[in-house]
């Protein structure tokens, strides 16, 4: 195996030089499979509001038949080694053998994933900054081989450390590559199988421009699987946001119906600028209290009325608004706003299209 050093170098190369979150995590992994050496993976960005998928690339993994049974464990909770137990631990990496004390045998994943697949070790190593996780690389073994090393996990975390940062920028501050030709919210109905059963026009074409595999079983991206999934194991609406192929935000809203409880709606709707300020503010590494008025600011409250909400003196107000304007580089509240929503607003800034009350463009 390379020297941690020169895996190092090579991951940050990589994300130097590879455009898109999902393309940065590929690479590495190839990188990773002729260096560690496993026989099979794949690669999540997540969300790290909600810890579902925004996208990611599974042809490498277990089979899709397989894999929606996977994707039905983890969103359930209570399997060794699952996404939220890691960021709650601050694990960047972990097997499940270790994970498990030794007894795979008792990991559902396991037995109902892994072995049918032919697959005796799991490494998982998570993306992850002090606010969350933004992605995640899923690292398997085959049955007879030995189990990821303690030297493995170390090389991994170490030469995969500055990743995270690469993939926010590729997901947050990234401008648009062009605009979509899609506006306006879509719906997309599922029965209790995960089939689509109908789904609305402009529903169909967001789903094509989901940064996401395709499961063949359903013809649906893996994303938003996942997500009814999620709304199957818990009974109640789900809310996330995924990102396109050409880097915008979109917000998935999923629930059952009332009147027939077997269906599974989801509204599928461009992200308003309230709804990712989050995100982008903690791409830029604003403090907690600068992201409260980078979000009024976004909302459209004045200097006053950003005072009077959270309770501080102009003066202070002024204070954090010059910090957050040197951290961007920006000189103006209008400079800010195309900051913080450029690959949302971009295209539509440029031929004049207004914001109507609900915050979000009119068309």
């Amino acid at each position: 195996m390379a020297s941690t050093e020169a895996l190092t170098s090579a991951v940050e190369r990589i994300c130097r030089t590879v455009s898109g979150a999902v393309a940065i995590e590929c690479a590495i992994a190839e990188l990773l499979c002729e260096t560690v050496g496993f026989d099979a993976w794949c690669a999540l960005t997540l969300d790290p509001a909600s810890l579902l998928p925004t996208g990611g690339f599974h042809e490498r993994g277990v089979s899709f038949e397989l894999a929606s049974r996977l994707m039905e464990i983890e969103v359930r909770g209570g399997d060794a080694m699952t996404w939220p137990a890691m960021v709650r631990a601050g694990e960047r990496v972990a097997t499940l053998d270790r994970a498990t004390g030794g007894d795979r045998q008792g990991s559902e994943r396991y037995r109902e994933v892994l072995v049918p697949a032919g697959m005796g070790h799991e490494l998982r190593a998570t993306f992850t900054t002090p606010s969350g996780i933004w992605g995640a690389l899923v690292l398997l073994r085959g049955v007879g081989t030995e189990d990821f090393t303690a030297a493995d996990m170390r090389a991994i975390e170490e030469s995969t450390a500055g990743v995270a940062t690469a993939l926010r920028r590729e997901m947050v501050l990234t401008d648009i590559a062009k605009a979509d030709s899609i506006d306006g919210p879509g719906l997309v109905m599922l029965d209790d199988s995960l089939t689509m059963v109908e789904a609305t026009r402009t529903g169909g074409m967001w789903l094509a421009e989901i940064d996401d595999s395709t499961d063949p079983l359903r013809q649906l991206p893996v994303a938003l699987t996942m997500v009814a999934n999620r709304v199957q194991a818990s009974a109640m609406p789900v809310r996330t946001r995924v990102r396109t192929r050409t880097g915008r935000w979109l917000t998935l809203h999923a629930d059952r119906l009332v009147a027939t409880p077997e269906r599974i709606s989801v509204i599928i709707e461009p992200a308003r600028p309230v709804e990712i300020a989050e995100l982008i503010a903690d791409a830029y590494g604003l403090t907690a209290r600068e992201r409260e008025v980078v979000r009024l600011l976004s909302s459209g409250c004045t200097r006053q009325e950003i005072a009077r909400a959270l309770t501080l003196s102009a003066h202070t107000v002024d204070d954090h608004i010059k910090r957050i304007f040197g951290k961007l580089e920006v000189r103006s509240r209008a400079e800010l706003a195309a900051k913080l929503f450029y690959d949302q607003h971009a295209p539509r800034l440029a031929t004049d299209v207004p914001v109507g009350a609900s915050g979000w463009f009119i068309r």
